[in-house]
């Protein structure tokens, strides 16, 4: 017992002793609604490691989210209460928009 507590004091004293070390923030996760044909919001700003979460508000419609850099693919369609994710792997400026309604766009502002 007094080891493990021994233990415990010295990787916790090791710790307070990284003072102004920054530890990495967690990942996040966004999300942007789709409604009234729009995204909502249509920019965001994110970190690398982080998740975006596209939900379809609509009543009717399918829609989809087509990258056109730095990546390139579009997402399958995703219908009304329906969701599609993405996590990002890198910096840089992802836009976006809508496959089958090309006038939605969207951009996710990435960094470190």
């Amino acid at each position: 017992m007094r080891t493990a507590r021994r233990f415990a004091c010295v990787a916790l004293a090791g710790l307070v002793g990284l003072g102004g070390l920054a530890l990495p923030a967690a990942a996040a996760e966004h999300e942007v609604e789709i409604r009234d044909n729009r995204f909502v919001p249509d920019a965001i700003s994110v970190r690398v490691g982080d998740t975006v979460r596209w939900v379809n508000r609509e009543r009717r419609t399918s829609h989809s989210v087509l990258f056109k850099s730095p990546v390139s693919f579009e997402s399958p369609r995703f219908f009304p209460d329906e969701s599609w994710s993405y996590r990002v792997e890198s910096s840089g400026e992802y836009r976006y928009s809508c496959g089958p309604h090309p006038e939605m766009a969207g951009t996710i502002k990435a960094g470190e």
